[in-house]
């Protein structure tokens, strides 16, 4: 034990471990009451045995806040120090009153207590070891164990306790944090749990700060490899003028940015199918050449509250391809004689989704499932088109499936 203090280290021990009101004169027969019955009060409990720490609540760090992680983790820190804090700030209390006083202090009851006061407050070394022991490696048990236990390094180190712990601490919780981390990996794997994604991030962020000594962690690569996504579309596009009806499908491979909040991608659209009343129509859609790309984001993905939101660049291709059975010939729109079939028809139809570069679609998240997103979006009214207006409709499928590497 330090057996000399400075003033500095007494004044920052008793603002952060002390708020009371000061006395400004306080009689020397108080002063020694007071004192007295201090340490007895410490001498008293440094004699009893450490009981069984209270249970830490249980705090969900997949969806967890940090206001929620401070609350409730500060109100367990405050009940897991007692008696002991108590018994500290009632010394520390004493040794303030001293020095206020201005009477001198020929017995050196200000340096007593502090002295004493730290052996109290090591007490509660004892009560994180026996945490550790109880609770280490589940999850819920991480949040407001690993707080407390930090918190008593810091005071006792405010107190001058010779005891450090911080080191040995911060090894302990890193190593169960990268443990918790390296289990939300495999079940956003295995079991498409994306409530982990930012835990995960936040957990590994820990083990760096705390400095953890632990072999072959998983990082940002590997949880970028396990986010990985598969979007699949259908397009359906019907006018009742000649009740022709398009369809075209596509895909593309979503994979996160940096900062795993985000998931862009870029894939392919075809045409299907185009079908007509028989009479009339003397052009047909040239099926194999109707291909285009087609770019894909995922935004503002909230698996805790549950939705995503998925902008597309275009519905439909920017050219469509048409010939002529009979003649042979063969038409590219738009044109002056062509109008797109299907963009025609999305940009009077789609005009709620409508966004500067392309289209926007909210999603719930379904989780704990490979299927992420299943969304249906149809529009039905009537469109101009270049010799009048028709009914028509528009129908786009989407689908978003977590394919993991």
């Amino acid at each position: 034990m330090k057996k000399h203090m400075s003033l500095m280290l007494v004044a920052n021990a008793i603002v952060a471990m002390l708020s009371v009101s000061v006395v400004d004169s306080f009689g020397q027969g108080n002063l020694d009451k007071e004192f007295k019955e201090a340490m007895e009060a410490a001498r008293k409990i440094l004699k009893e045995p450490i009981g069984t720490p209270p249970v830490p609540p249980d705090i969900n760090l997949k969806c967890s806040e940090g206001v929620a992680l401070e609350r409730l983790g500060g109100v367990y820190y405050t009940t897991l120090v007692q008696p002991e804090d108590a018994i500290c700030r009632r010394l520390l209390s004493a040794a303030r009153q001293v020095q206020l006083s201005g009477l001198e202090d020929k017995d050196g009851k200000v340096e007593d207590a502090m002295i004493t006061a730290g052996l109290v407050f090591a007490r509660n070394f004892k009560k994180a070891n026996a945490l550790f022991k109880a609770y280490k490696p589940k999850p819920e048990k991480l949040g407001a164990v690993g707080l407390a236990s930090l918190r008593i390094c810091k005071n006792a180190q405010l107190l001058g306790v010779a005891e450090d712990h911080l080191a040995e601490y911060a090894s302990v919780i890193g190593a169960w944090a990268n443990t918790v981390a390296e289990n939300y990996l495999k079940e956003l794997r295995k079991s498409h749990d994306y409530k982990v994604i930012t835990a995960f991030v936040e957990l590994k962020r820990m083990v760096q700060m705390l400095g953890a000594n632990v072999s072959e962690a998983s990082g940002l690569a590997d949880l970028a490899a396990t986010l990985v996504f598969k979007a699949d579309f259908d397009v359906s596009c019907w006018v009742s003028t000649g009740s022709q009806r398009m369809t075209l499908k596509g895909t593309a491979k979503l994979t996160p940015d940096v900062h795993m909040t985000s998931f862009d991608g870029e894939g392919r659209g075809e045409y299907v199918s185009y079908t007509h009343a028989p009479t009339k129509a003397k052009t047909t859609l040239e099926i194999a050449k109707n291909r285009y790309s087609v770019r894909m984001r995922l935004v503002d993905f909230k698996p805790c509250d549950g939705t995503v939101r998925l902008l597309v660049d275009k519905i439909g291709a920017e050219n469509e391809y048409w010939y002529n059975p009979a003649s042979g010939d063969r038409y590219t729109a738009p044109s002056k004689d062509f109008d797109l079939f299907v963009k025609t028809v999305v940009d009077q139809l789609f005009q709620e989704y409508r966004l500067e570069g392309g289209f926007g679609f909210t999603m719930p998240i379904q989780n704990l499932q490979a299927e992420m997103c299943n969304g249906n979006f149809t529009q039905t009214g009537t469109t101009k088109i270049a010799d009048g207006s028709t009914s028509a409709s528009i129908t786009y499928n989407v689908t978003i499936t977590h394919t993991p590497k």
